[in-house]
């Protein structure tokens, strides 16, 4: 939790960090310590809109304090500035929020390392040769309907290449 220190080192004075991080979906806790007499403060960020709906907010410090910002779920990678103003606005300090996405998580294996070896080549094979099939009979049903003319040849060839497509479509899937 990043830490703001108020009238550690004079009147109306200020430290900030000079970088924090929060991810996507989270909240940016700021621990604001006042070492001094109560005091306002403003926070305010004129370019974090992409990440928050925080804007500006006005704040009686009195001790110590934690302030949420929360980050969007949908916000993308990237930064905002936060700034800090004491006295009314003659003190100012900003920092950057440096905005990371989730991790993705590692894919679960399926089985042992040896099983989906030995089963992804026939399997791929197996589709490929199953969609070869199915493009070679289209094909040839189709041939015959040219030359007879009977509509159930063509319904067929229209079926057989229609699951070759479902076929083509599931193995990329897999």
């Amino acid at each position: 939790m990043p830490e703001i220190h108020l009238n550690r080192r004079g009147i109306n004075s200020i430290e900030v960090p000079k970088e924090v991080e929060v991810t996507v979906g989270s909240d940016l806790v700021l621990d604001l310590i006042n070492h001094g007499s109560p005091l306002h403060i403003t926070l305010a960020s004129t370019n974090s809109s992409a990440f928050t709906g925080f804007f500006h907010e006005n704040l009686y410090v009195n001790g110590t304090e934690e302030f949420h910002i929360p980050i969007k779920e949908d916000a993308p990678p990237g930064f905002f500035t936060l700034q800090v103003v004491t006295g009314y606005g003659t003190r100012r300090q900003e920092f950057r929020v440096v905005v990371r996405g989730r991790p993705e998580p590692a894919p679960e294996p399926r089985g042992t390392p040896a099983q989906a070896t030995e089963l992804a080549p026939s399997r791929g094979l197996h589709y490929s040769l199953s969609i070869l099939i199915l493009v070679i009979a289209a094909v040839v049903l189709y041939g015959l309907w040219v030359v007879y003319r009977a509509d159930l040849l063509n319904a067929a060839a229209f079926v057989a290449l229609l699951l070759g497509v479902i076929l083509a479509w599931l193995r990329r899937r897999s």
